[in-house]
């Protein structure tokens, strides 16, 4: 059930950050907040995972594979970041039970159709055509899914005695 719960919350939040952009910032930033109610090893993950997308997501942007109308990524998509971050966090559990093999594949997949959706509902423009650009992207989530899973392993093997997590308020 936990799975569905904030597999649904992310959803909303990735919808609310894509299509109303700018202008829901202050619900993106509240969700935020209520996640670390939920768990408080959130306020580890988001700014950590939120930086790795960061910067892959400026390399993309440098090298004109994904376009905006600004010069640096909007605020919106750092914040979708900080929120997915966030979202693999509160599922941490859940996914290092699955196969590496079959989440990077999905991660990378997903990854990708996530842009696509955003190029569809005008939140980015790209630079190659659709499928190259559909490509390098889901090579870049393909890495964003190993590093990621990578590091919810090591914060899994450092175990409560790095970091104590409270996730009591939703049930498994």
């Amino acid at each position: 059930m936990r799975v569905i719960l904030v597999s649904l919350a992310f959803n909303l939040f990735w919808f609310a950050a894509v299509v109303g952009q700018n202008s829901l910032l202050p619900f993106l930033v509240l969700a935020l907040i209520g996640a670390m109610f939920i768990d408080r090893g959130v306020i580890i993950a988001i700014p950590l995972f939120a930086l790795i997308g960061i910067a892959g997501d400026t390399v993309l942007m440098r090298n004109q594979i994904l376009n905006f109308d600004t010069a640096f990524l909007p605020l919106w998509l750092c914040l979708l970041w900080a929120g997915f971050g966030a979202y693999v966090w509160l599922l941490r559990d859940w996914l290092l039970d699955k196969n590496i093999g079959l989440l990077i594949a999905v991660g990378s997949l997903g990854g990708a159709a996530s842009y696509l959706a955003g190029e569809r509902f005008d939140a980015v423009q790209f630079g190659l055509p659709y499928w190259s650009n559909a490509m390098v992207i889901a090579a870049a989530w393909a890495i964003y899914s190993m590093v990621f899973l990578s590091l919810l392993k090591f914060f899994h093997l450092k175990g409560k005695t790095w970091w104590h997590s409270n996730t009591a308020t939703i049930k498994k």
